[in-house]
């Protein structure tokens, strides 16, 4: 009982604290209004988490749990060639995004307060995004041995250019989602970085 309180409450600032990070940026956030919004007092948050930077990597380990495991998971119980695994690829990132929108945003929000600055967030951060490309990084190179993928790209290159053109892409989505036709912009999306290494 004590142990699914307690998973309830880190919960709980972890929610909270993602919506005002959305909403203030995380330097623009004080601890005051995490405790305030999660409903409890200051030694209970420090109970939880020794910083508000702890904070800030607890959300980083949820977005690696919550979408690099799960893609990984989602490609590597596909079979077929990397044009199927791909498409999997796609509909499980486009999907994640239209379903855990807060965290699929503010994943990316983060990373520019972070970027550059040697702390442990920004470890914590590199070594998720490193597993996310290392997937995409395995799938063209299993296409380029079965010749669904040309055989003269770099694949560490191309998988950076797809985790950066996706980021982008899901960007545009959550900027521009009343004014697009949401369904034909992810899939012309998809086709065009499909053409890019099967053309």
């Amino acid at each position: 009982m004590a142990e699914t309180k307690t998973s309830d409450v880190k919960e709980t600032i972890v929610r909270e604290s993602i919506k005002l990070f959305l909403a203030n940026g995380f330097r623009g956030t004080s601890v005051k209004e995490i405790t305030e919004a999660a409903g409890i007092g200051r030694g209970t948050l420090y109970w939880y988490f020794k910083s508000k930077d702890e904070i800030l990597i607890s959300i980083f380990e949820k977005w690696e749990k919550a979408f690099v495991d799960g893609l990984k998971k989602a490609v590597n119980d596909q079979e077929g060639n990397f044009i199927v695994k791909y498409k999997t690829f796609h509909k499980f990132s486009t999907e994640f995004a239209r379903d855990d929108r807060e965290l699929a945003i503010v994943f990316s929000t983060l990373l520019n307060e972070i970027v550059g600055t040697n702390s442990p967030a920004e470890t914590a951060v590199k070594t998720a995004y490193e597993r996310y490309w290392r997937v995409l990084e395995g799938m063209l190179e299993e296409g380029k041995k079965d010749g669904s993928v040309k055989g003269d790209i770099d694949s560490l290159l191309y998988a950076h250019v797809i985790a950066a053109s996706h980021t982008g892409m899901l960007v545009e989505w959550f900027i521009h989602g009343k004014d697009l036709n949401v369904g034909p912009f992810v899939r012309a999306f998809r086709d065009m970085i499909l053409k890019g290494f099967t053309g």
